[in-house]
């Protein structure tokens, strides 16, 4: 019992700025090792609509209609959003998404292992 009162004891008498460097030191140890690992696994955090459907389609095959329409796979995660108001989601099979980017649009129709992309003007 007197082991507990003299631990309360020392954390009362410990001063705010004690307290809060102890805290920082922890707190910047655990981002640390965070980044440290995330960056290990090649994690990215898509927690926004259109980087879960980016990030979807970015991990399947791709498959284009015509040759000259090919795009890279990190300018795609980059620089294309998905515009949702013209894309078909309610789909059972191959779900039908629009992106766009500055330069060019694709019909996107996001198949289970595939995605297929057509270009639109």
């Amino acid at each position: 019992m007197k082991r507990n009162e003299n631990y309360q004891l020392i954390i009362y008498n410990m001063s705010f700025l004690k307290r809060l460097s102890f805290f920082l030191f922890g707190l910047s140890i655990g981002v640390i090792i965070l980044i440290f690992i995330s960056n290990k696994k090649d994690t990215r955090f898509n927690y926004m609509p259109n980087k879960r459907v980016l990030n979807d389609i970015y991990k399947k095959k791709w498959v284009f209609k015509d040759s000259n329409q090919i795009i890279s796979k990190n300018d795609f995660l980059k620089n294309y959003d998905v515009n949702f108001s013209k894309s078909n989601v309610e789909l059972d099979s191959c779900k039908i998404y629009f992106i766009e980017s500055k330069e060019s649009r694709f019909e996107i129709k996001n198949c289970k292992n595939r995605a297929f992309f057509n270009k639109t003007n």
